[in-house]
């Protein structure tokens, strides 16, 4: 549980939830008193002071989440050094993370990330559901660097972990409204309470709609808002030692208009070409516009239970989580940027997930140990269709995918000394996955009318989807001459470990230092062009080893927090995601990362309180192909060197209520999208400023509060990906930030 945090600092990728926090019902009391309170965290996977566990964290209160303005999971990175959180799209049709440079940005759906989402406990397997829409949440835990032994193998980077608001004891509820710009409408709400004796229920919602910020010359505009979030709880305590917790829950993107673009023709392929190699040009230069021909669409539907029960004796106590969801979805976009009809884009995903956690945790007086087993199922089939005319059809995949994973993991921390304490945990994880591809090309003149072909190239065949060499066909011909699909199996066993030492210096300062091993499973890649040969389909487990010092301290008498690690990656067969011309591929890289974090937080005096944050990363991938027999070294995809983030608020005292305001701030460094580095994928660096201003009062036992935010204040154009299609078609695809979002929230609470 988080016990307070009304604010942390904020720093957005896609944009910074700018947050005032508004001092809660009557509370006129210093500001440092929110901010500097203790937190209890679960990092570990028991209750842990943030300030005594030696893990670089940072947490959010659920009234924090609110107060910065978030929508989606992706935003989380606005304010979380080393955490990067965006989509290819820029419509969180995939969601990627990358923590200290660690991720995976292949956009198919059957891959799973480096940097793992949980909710509730539960691990979210699909990256198509991890853009998840928050509301009515206790808290959230980002954790940095390896976290396999106690969270699984695809924690190697670290995780984010969701945590909704459980059902209470006592009667409430609250109701909060969002008007903004593009017509946005928000409303969040909870009702929560006893139902009968032992037993408490919870039924949040979550409702937003707004117009698309992505003007569209040839229709609706894009990135629209059409979400439908619907969660329920039960809860039941027959006695002090024993609970049961039942969470039922929905989550609905109903047909928005998705697979947006900024159309950009290549200039520095083609000389300052005003156009691509079709003669198209580009007639929508500005940021966020473009003409999308056909309109894109994402629609996600996503259902599951998350059941845990909980057992508790004087010295132990055993947990079980027990997770199932089903996740569907439909995605379409132009990928061309233009009316031209060159290249577009589908998908589609139909997928369950079952997963089962057994742990116990005990403790004596000098120790405190946790063991357990995990098991997780991942089922899902998969499309994809490239529409690709310009080259004479369209690559078709029909595949499926399904991993099955076993795992028994432990960890024991030994005070072996007054001020001295080890940390040491063990994961070992068996990993299975079977592949089933049927690929093939469709000829061109079967495909939509409206496609455009270039000179020289097939307008009524497949002749260019071919290796010419029988011996090895490219994944695309193979069903064509053998007659049977692709079929591929493999199995991985490794361990995921870690040792840390802790010296507690005072009762105020932490010093750590420690080693940890992560490891995620190999896998396959669903080729987008079909252009790869089967052994090209596989991909190795990767290894991480991670060496780590830290210190946690608290100064100034409790007016100031100052956190700071630094730590070095060794990375083994990094799993890099590679798009050249129209294939995409997972390559095994050794890689290397080193850098470093902090977090400041100071209440200089009672009404005022600053916090800084900032990361510096140095993230390579050894000796990436470029082309045939020429290899460098390249920057990793979404590292920036550095971010820099900064926050001020101010709060006083007016009339029966209180008054607040805050600005804050973000510092990006430019950055890589594509891991074979080009100019057409180096995003340039930027800085978004936000602010917001609110008033609150009590009422009686109720209270409530109004504010109003602008995001964005400068209404800064910034990447957050970039895609670079010169070699083949004479353009780029640029995905752009959201624009200045200016709006008003009014939220009332009922206890």
């Amino acid at each position: 549980m988080l016990r307070i945090l009304s604010y942390r600092p904020c720093y957005s990728l896609l944009y910074t939830g700018l947050s005032v926090a508004l001092i809660g019902a009557g509370m006129v009391a210093p500001v440092h008193a929110q901010l500097l309170e203790e937190i209890v965290v679960t990092a570990q996977k028991r209750e842990q002071n943030l300030q005594d566990v030696s893990v670089s964290v940072t947490a959010f209160s659920g009234d924090a989440v609110r107060n910065f303005g978030w929508n989606s999971s992706e935003e989380i990175a606005a304010h979380t050094p080393g955490l990067i959180g965006t989509s290819f799209s820029g419509d969180s049709t995939v969601s990627l993370f990358a923590i200290r440079g660690v991720g995976q940005n292949d956009f198919a759906d059957h891959q799973e990330a480096p940097s793992a989402v949980y909710v509730d406990g539960a691990y979210v397997g699909f990256t198509g559901a991890a853009g998840i829409q928050m509301f009515d949440l206790d808290r959230v835990e980002v954790l940095r660097g390896p976290q396999g032994t106690l969270f699984g193998r695809n924690a190697t980077g670290g995780l984010i972990h969701l945590i909704s608001k459980r059902p209470t004891q006592e009667f409430e509820a609250y109701a909060d409204i969002t008007v903004a710009e593009y017509d946005q409408l928000r409303f969040e709400g909870a009702l929560s309470g006893p139902l009968a004796e032992n037993l408490s229920g919870r039924l949040s919602v979550m409702k937003d709609d707004a117009d698309g910020y992505f003007d569209n010359i040839s229709g609706k505009d894009a990135r629209d808002r059409d979400f439908l979030n619907v969660r329920a709880q039960l809860e039941y305590s027959p006695t002090e030692w024993a609970n049961a917790h039942v969470s039922l829950w929905s989550n609905r993107t109903d047909d928005i208009v998705g697979g947006a673009y900024d159309f950009r023709t290549s200039f520095v392929a083609l000389g300052d070409s005003p156009t691509d190699y079709q003669g198209s040009p580009d007639a929508t230069p500005g940021a966020n516009d473009g003409a999308l021909d056909p309109l894109g669409d994402n629609d996600k539907e996503a259902y599951g239970i998350t059941g845990t029960i909980t057992l508790e004796a004087e010295r132990f106590s055993v947990t079980s989580i027990t997770d199932y969801a089903d996740f569907k979805k439909f995605y379409e976009e132009d990928s061309d940027g233009n009316p031209a009809r060159s290249l577009e884009y589908f998908a589609d995903q139909d997928s369950t997930q079952f997963s089962q956690e057994i742990r116990v945790n005990g403790e004596s007086e000098r120790t405190r140990w946790v063991a357990g087993f995990y098991f997780l199922n991942l089922d899902g089939d998969y499309f994809t269709d490239l529409n690709a005319p310009t080259f004479g059809g369209a690559e078709i995949n029909t595949y499926t995918l399904e991993t099955n994973s076993w795992s028994i993991f432990g960890q024991v921390e030994y005070d072996f000394a007054t001020q001295m304490t080890l940390v040491a945990g063990l994961r070992w994880v068996t990993d299975e996955k079977d592949y089933e591809l049927h690929a093939h090309c469709q000829p061109a003149d079967t495909l939509a009318a409206g496609a455009v072909f270039l000179e020289g190239f097939p307008a009524n065949d497949c002749a260019l989807f071919t290796s010419g060499d029988p011996a090895s066909p490219l994944a695309t011909e193979f069903k064509a001459l053998t007659g049977e699909p692709i079929r591929l199996e493999r199995k991985d066993e490794d361990v995921a470990a870690n040792v840390r030492l802790n010296y507690r210096v005072t009762d105020d300062v932490l010093l750590y230092a420690g080693f940890s091993r992560g490891m995620k499973g190999g896998g396959f890649t669903a080729p987008l062009d079909g252009f790869l040969t089967i052994p090209e389909l596989i991909y190795e487990p990767e290894i991480l080893h991670s060496y780590e010092i830290g210190f946690k301290s608290t100064l100034l008498g409790g007016k100031a927090r100052l956190n700071a690690s630094a730590f070095y990656y060794d990375y083994m067969d990094y799993q890099a995601f590679v798009f050249q011309g129209l294939t995409s591929q997972v390559r095994n890289q050794d890689a290397e990362v080193y850098g470093g974090e902090f977090e400041l937080f100071v209440s200089p005096g009672d009404n005022l309180e600053l916090a800084f944050g900032g990361s510096f990363l140095d993230a390579t991938v050894k000796d990436v192909e470029l082309s045939p027999g020429v290899f460098a070294d390249q920057q990793m995809i979404t590292a920036p060197d550095v971010t820099l983030n900064f926050l001020g608020k101010y709060a006083w005292t007016a009339g029966n209520g209180s008054l607040a305001v805050q600005v804050d701030g973000i510092y990006v460094d430019k950055q890589q999208y594509n891991t074979t580095n080009s100019p057409l994928t180096l995003g340039g660096d930027y800085t978004l400023w936000n602010a917001r201003a609110g008033y609150s009062q009590a009422h009686g036992a109720n209270d409530w509060e109004v504010s109003v935010f602008v995001k964005n204040l400068a209404d800064e154009e910034y990447f957050t990906y970039l895609f670079d299609l010169s070699a083949f078609f004479g353009y780029s695809l640029l995905i752009y930030g959201p624009p200045r979002w200016v709006g008003g929230q009014f939220r009332y609470n009922w206890r």
